[in-house]
Parts: structure tokens; C-alpha cells; sequence
């Protein structure tokens, strides 16, 4: 049985100085692609690295929101457009915008100028975008909505909102990210409940760690099985008919033929 992590940060050194020995486990349970996604600009350039060396890695360019603190270098700036040019298959992420654990609202206008950057790249490019959105989802609904990038191509990663905005993004027609937090009774069991399973997608958000059952876990794409048994539960559907739906969505995301 194949399976997909929509989002893992293999460029932190955790994964990135071992990820030979990581790959090989989790290539020997089965994983077809890993997009490797990208909080800073150095982890990019990382990100680029560990695609030339496993063709099972899908590079994540983003700046994550709580790295927003200055408007981005012009030089970054050209080299992420020129990466964008040349490396494929390509996912924006981890980008977005965080209003829960950044208090300090002078940071939100940045935080939006970066995300708009990469919105409009997504939009000339076709590149699918992999989005944080804690605390501010309704806004990261209203700059969505005012972009042409289709909704086969918007990942909501861990959505923890307001049921209203997750009807909104459900109905809009994007993808949303299941993780190792599901398998721990978490509130994110509610997003499994109330999207088809045409639109979920799985993700380990390696290295976050996750207490499941009493134990401490460090997610990696290796849990990403028991996730999926988990939905083939909730949605009392086989294995393989999960397997299959996933499989389809992952590349229908992806950009995958």
C-alpha cells in the first residue's frame, strides 16, 4: 500500500542530517512522495537539495508566518521566482498567516505582503499552495478568494478554526490535511467528520510531537498508515478504497500525472 505526507519539514536538521536512513524506512512501508516544506529561506535551498537526491521529495518554498519579520530581501525574492522556473514538481509551502501564536500585530501586514508574493506566483505559475492559517482564517479565505488559483491546488494544513470558515473552505472545494493529532482525540477529528473524503489529504507535520494514547510520538511520514486506518474508520471505508482516494487526491494536488 502506497501512502503521501502533504507535509513534513524534512529541511530541519532532524530529518535533513539523517535522511538516508529516514527515507529508506519509510520507502520500505510504502511512501510515493513527501513534500518536504520549508519554513525560512535557508531551508529552501534545502528543500532543492533533497530533491535532487530522492525523486520521492516534493520541495515546499515558503516563509512561514511566524518568520515574518522584515519585508523579504530582494535577493530572495529572485531567487525563489528563478527556483520557481526550474524545479518541478513544486508546492508553495509552509506559507500563510498566523494571528493565534503571533501577538504582536504590526508583524500581520508583512505577514501578508509574503503570503500575497507567494499567492501571485501560485496564480502565474500553476504552483500548489500548502497554507498555515491558525487565528486568522477567515482573511486567509478573503486573499484566497481574491486569487485565480484553483481550489485543486489550495492544501489547508491542520485547520483548527471556526466551523463556519471550515464550511466556507470546504465548499470552495480545497483539500485539508489529516495528521497524528487525530489518532489522540483531537478537535481535529471534526474536520475529518465534516469533509468527504475527496478532499483530505494526509500529513505527519514532522517533527511536531504528539502525545497518542499515553505515549510521546515524533511524527514522520511512518505514521501516516495509522492515519489512514483512522479515516477508513471514521469513514467506514476499506483500506484500499482509502489508499485509492488519497492517492488520487495527493496527485490531483501535486500536479502529478
Amino acid at each position: 500500500m502506497q501512502f503521501h505526507d502533504a507535509h513534513c519539514h524534512l529541511p530541519i536538521n532532524y530529518f535533513y542530517k539523517d535522511i538516508d536512513n529516514f527515507m529508506k524506512q519509510w520507502l520500505d512501508l510504502g511512501l510515493e512522495y513527501v513534500v518536504g516544506v520549508s519554513m525560512k529561506y535557508t531551508e529552501i535551498e534545502k528543500a532543492i537539495e533533497l530533491q535532487k537526491k530522492y525523486k520521492q521529495i516534493i520541495p515546499g518554498f515558503g516563509i512561514h508566518p511566524w518568520e515574518v519579520k522584515r519585508n523579504m530581501p530582494e535577493e530572495q525574492i529572485n531567487k525563489i521566482s528563478y527556483h520557481v522556473a526550474t524545479v518541478s514538481p513544486l508546492v508553495f509551502g509552509e506559507i500563510g498567516l498566523d494571528h493565534h501564536f503571533i501577538k504582536k500585530e504590526q508583524y500581520y501586514p508583512l505577514q501578508e505582503e509574503v503570503f500575497r508574493f507567494f499567492l501571485n506566483l501560485s496564480e502565474q505559475y500553476s504552483i500548489p499552495i500548502n497554507i498555515h492559517s491558525k487565528g486568522a482564517e477567515e482573511r486567509v479565505y478573503e486573499l484566497l478568494d481574491s486569487f485565480s488559483i484553483p481550489p485543486s491546488n489550495i492544501l489547508i494544513h491542520w485547520y483548527s478554526g471556526p466551523k463556519k470558515i471550515l464550511y466556507k473552505f470546504r465548499d470552495k472545494g480545497v483539500f485539508f490535511s489529516i495528521n497524528p493529532s487525530i489518532l489522540g482525540g483531537s478537535t481535529h477529528r471534526f474536520v475529518l467528520e465534516k469533509v468527504e473524503l475527496e478532499q483530505l489529504l494526509t500529513e505527519s507535520d514532522g517533527n511536531v510531537k504528539y502525545w497518542i494514547k499515553g505515549e510521546r510520538i515524533i511524527g514522520s511520514p511512518a505514521i501516516i498508515p495509522q492515519i489512514m486506518e483512522k479515516i477508513a474508520e471514521v469513514k467506514n471505508l476499506s483500506m484500499d478504497e482509502v489508499s485509492e482516494v488519497l492517492s488520487r487526491n495527493f496527485k490531483e494536488f501535486a500536479n502529478i500525472s
